[in-house]
């Protein structure tokens, strides 16, 4: 089926002019360079842009996270700045011992300043082991919010962690960050330090960040060409720092993200922790509290980009393959209207009417063709001219033998039966003879002209067969048929005479004379089909030996005596028409025929 549907290809393209060949071959390789082009600029500027949107992504989440950290560590020395005050140490150590729990007024100055040390605490308060708080009495606790409930979990937490976001328990509609920093003393002394997992807490500071002001310095350099989202996540994948969990909701419940996030615990390097279908995450590993921080890429926003970039490459791909075709027609034009005027000159030679020969500007291949052409024609023309001079002089010959086997013989025959007649004073026998072969004779010199009309051809043939029915009282009869448009027609002469004495000699020879035939019969048609005309001469002898009068009419020189005329007859055709065709058909005592066909124009 492949290889019929490709030799059916190959044929209709190769039937195609050189043209539409060039037109073709050059569509072709003009498409699939565009697609090539296409495929391989789509690909490398999606590379590209992903390349570039990753670049600036990480280096914004690089930004983001030297902006957290600068901010945690100025937090940490804040925070030791304000356990180091003699109120604070005072606080922590009473705290140390649960029965002896001092709470002292004059922590109040040292949470408020702690408060105006950064601008992105929103509240501070200290959890004691009692279950007891120190806060700033100027925000106090709202009605509606146990403090007691939101501490419910602190008690058991002995590292510094943060914690997800969360509503103040001070401000209304004030949503916070906590950041849990346990503190105790060094055994012995009474300096207070940050203490680490595992060893014993005295005191929990509890710092509450402003939540939108953290989000401001997570998206400080957002790009807005392409849409994502930055967050803060602990090391199980919790959220800290989206107000709006469920806007995130299919990334943070995604098993592949979780994992990812768990994964992602070895340095600070950024990753791609998870492909989901709509996004794509990564994660950077902040130099503190196990925290990391997540950039989600919007796909929708990435592949509208994408696309319209796509769009930008096929339309500049489609008017580079509509320049392409046009130029394509315009090279094809240029290449092959030379050729075109060759072909027509080739054409006129063909039809012998290349009158103007025509020069090419060009010295190419095609120009040297075309000079070729020329000189062919000429030298063509030239061999024309000398063959046609040789064949009419070898025709006028052949006529001329033709007229000498023919003439003498009959005419000496003629007479010697006319003297015959005057003899036996058979004077009105002999004055029909002497007419038939003057009219005969008249027609037949034709005053040196080769062309005769068919009524004039017939009428010398009629002429014929009349001296041979005196001569041997055989009353041939004849009958002629042409169509009305031939008898003016005008061919070559001493066509029909040849054939009719063949008929007479050998098809009505003495020795099978009377065995089948009652009445001798020779007809003669002239008919026209399409652009041939058709001379057929019958007769209803004895019978044609079709091959070897076949064998006789192509061959230089015919052996034997017999259809020396049907050769002559042949040649002379050939000589003069260029293409003619002489065969035969016969049933013997029937229907005997020689039908010639010669060109009509």
């Amino acid at each position: 089926m492949i290889k019929r549907l490709k030799e059916t290809v190959f044929k209709f393209i190769g039937d195609r002019k050189i043209a539409s060949k060039i037109r073709i071959c050059m569509f072709s390789i003009d498409i699939m360079l565009t697609i090539f082009i296409c495929i391989f600029a789509r690909g490398y500027f999606n590379k590209l842009y992903y390349e570039e949107v990753e670049m600036q992504m990480q280096d914004t989440m690089n930004v983001i996270s030297e902006s957290l950290n600068n901010m945690y560590d100025t937090l940490l020395t804040n925070v030791i700045s304000f356990a180091s005050t003699p109120a604070i140490q005072r606080v922590v150590v009473s705290g140390r011992d649960e029965n002896n729990y001092l709470n002292q007024e004059g922590v109040q100055v040292q949470l408020i300043n702690l408060i105006s040390s950064n601008s992105m605490i929103e509240s501070v308060f200290m959890v004691n082991k009692d279950g007891t708080c120190n806060t700033v009495y100027a925000y106090g606790v709202r009605p509606e919010k146990n403090l007691s409930d939101f501490l419910a979990d602190y008690g058991t937490i002995d590292e510094i962690t943060w914690l997800p976001n969360c509503q103040s328990p001070f401000l209304q509609q004030q949503d916070v960050i906590p950041i849990v920093i346990p503190l105790s003393t060094l055994i012995p002394g009474d300096n207070v330090v940050i203490t680490t997992k595992g060893e014993e807490v005295a005191t929990r500071l509890v710092v509450l960040l402003n939540l939108q002001k953290f989000q401001s310095r997570l998206s400080l350099s957002n790009a807005n060409y392409f849409e994502r989202s930055y967050f803060v996540v602990d090391s199980r994948g919790n959220n800290i720092s989206l107000k709006n969990p469920q806007s995130m909701r299919m990334v943070l419940e995604s098993q592949d993200f979780i994992r990812g996030v768990k994964e992602n615990n070895k340095d600070t390097q950024i990753r791609q922790i998870a492909d989901l279908t709509d996004n794509v995450v990564y994660s950077q590993m902040l130099p503190f509290s196990d925290l990391q921080l997540i950039s989600v890429l919007s796909k929708e926003s990435l592949n509208r980009k994408i696309a319209a970039m796509n769009q930008f490459i096929v339309l500049m791909g489609g008017a580079g393959l509509i320049f392409s075709v046009a130029f394509s027609a315009l090279l094809s034009k240029f290449i092959t209207s030379p050729l075109e005027r060759l072909m027509e000159s080739i054409r006129q030679i063909k039809e012998n009417q290349y009158d103007e020969p025509y020069e090419t500007k060009y010295d190419d291949e095609i120009g040297q063709l075309n000079a070729a052409v020329n000189s062919m024609h000429s030298t063509i023309q030239s061999q024309i001219s000398q063959i046609k001079e040789d064949e009419h002089e070898k025709y006028q010959l052949e006529i001329q033998l033709l007229a000498e086997q023919i003439n003498p013989h009959l005419l000496y025959n003629t007479l010697e039966g006319i003297n015959l007649e005057v003899l036996n004073n058979h004077t009105l026998v002999a004055s029909s003879m002497i007419n038939n072969l003057g009219t005969f004779m008249r027609i037949g010199l034709n005053y040196g002209d080769e062309l005769i009309m068919v009524r004039n051809e017939i009428a010398h043939v009629e002429a014929y067969i009349n001296i041979m029915n005196h001569r041997t009282n055989k009353s041939i009869s004849f009958q002629s048929y042409v169509e009305e448009e031939l008898n003016e027609y005008r061919i070559l002469k001493l066509i029909l005479q040849p054939l009719v004495e063949n008929s007479i000699k050998h098809g009505f020879r003495d020795e099978k004379w009377g065995e089948a035939v009652c009445i001798p019969s020779i007809d003669v048609h002239f008919y026209r089909k399409e652009d041939w005309i058709y001379i057929e001469v019958t007769d209803n002898g004895c019978g044609i030996d079709i091959d070897k009068a076949r064998d006789t009419i192509y061959r230089n020189e015919p052996e034997g005596g017999h259809h020396i005329g049907l050769h002559n007859v042949y040649t002379r055709l050939k000589i003069y028409y260029g293409e003619a065709e002489m065969d035969f058909q016969t049933i013997p005592y029937y229907r005997n025929s020689v039908v010639i066909r010669i060109p009509g124009k």
